[in-house]
């Protein structure tokens, strides 16, 4: 039978930074509640696929046919060693190397396989932002950090910095969770720092004023974009953000993000163009330059057009 310490170490193996497991139930109701109230106020803006899938999202064992029993909760950190000079139009620094959707998927996959060669029965299901799944949830669950007023996954070892990955498993194993107390306090940096004033309270983010929401998933489907995130953009005095794609000013305020540790992982290093591409020189791109440079890039995602008007939008 699997032990989380034979996990764990797995998941070290396969290039993780930190790991837990935890047994999988149905989610709590206040979570539920918390959850059900963030899409009635539709703070999830034009993302409609937050609607779908609701059962599942409310008892994740259903998301595997024969039913999950265990989540196996991952992070990888994507806290940079170098970054973009303060002076460019700036990139969320978890978009600075490859799509971390590809990346995590490799390493689960190589976790599930070296779990299955201990135990040959065994069926698993990676899951990476892609799945009507609470993630942050599930590792704070399974004892990996807790969730701060920013509504991020906050680690004491990695702070905020890292991308989730879950492995859910159709046999039980013991759970290695012990919960992390939460210790934001009384601080409130992240949500004074937020020029938009996204941050809602209670860990919610209202996507309408996020610049991230803004600055990607508008683009991204922009059938799906409605009066209210346009109107909260008209309306607003601030000054023009300097992000071009998705926004770490509320990580950056983070005194917890100070601490953390720097990635190794060099696949998520920065992409030496992004070191010197000036407004002008986004303006100017053309298609093929963009797909050359970011062809293994989430930044595909916003497409070179919405990348151009977001660069626009910095330049007031």
């Amino acid at each position: 039978m699997l032990t989380p310490d034979f996990i764990q170490s797995a998941a070290r193996s396969a290039g993780f930074d930190a790991c837990g497991v935890v047994a999988l139930s149905a989610l709590p109701s206040d979570v539920l509640r918390s959850f059900d109230e963030w899409i009635r106020r539709r703070h999830h803006a034009g993302m409609r696929y937050m609607e779908r899938y609701l059962h599942q999202r409310a008892d994740p064992r259903r998301l595997m046919k024969r039913g999950a029993r265990t989540a196996v909760v991952a992070l990888l950190s994507y806290k940079p060693h170098r970054r973009q000079p303060p002076h460019l139009p700036q990139v969320s620094c978890y978009a600075y190397g490859a799509d971390y959707h590809d990346v995590l998927k490799q390493k689960l996959r190589s976790l599930l396989a070296a779990l299955q060669a201990q135990q040959p029965a065994l069926q698993g299901r990676a899951f990476v932002d892609t799945a009507p799944l609470q993630e942050r949830y599930w590792a704070a669950a399974a004892g990996l950090g807790w969730l701060g007023k920013n509504g991020m996954l906050i680690s004491r070892e990695l702070g905020s910095y890292t991308f989730i990955g879950v492995l859910l498993l159709d046999d039980d194993v013991k759970s290695s969770a012990t919960p992390a107390k939460n210790r934001c306090g009384a601080c409130t940096r992240c949500i004074s720092a937020c020029p938009t004033s996204a941050i809602v309270g209670c860990g919610r983010v209202d996507a309408h004023r996020c610049l991230s929401y803004r600055t990607i998933e508008k683009h991204a489907n922009p059938q799906q974009g409605d009066a209210q995130s346009a109107e909260a953009e008209k309306d607003e005095k601030t000054a023009a953000p300097r992000y071009i794609f998705g926004c770490d000013i509320c990580q950056e305020a983070c005194p917890w993000n100070r601490k953390a540790k720097v990635a190794a992982h060099g696949e998520l290093q920065i992409l030496p163009q992004l070191l010197s591409l000036t407004a002008e020189d986004w303006l100017a791109m053309s298609a093929d330059d963009f797909e050359k440079i970011f062809e293994r890039s989430p930044i595909k995602r916003a497409t070179l057009q919405g990348m151009k008007e977001n660069v626009r939008a910095t330049m007031g």
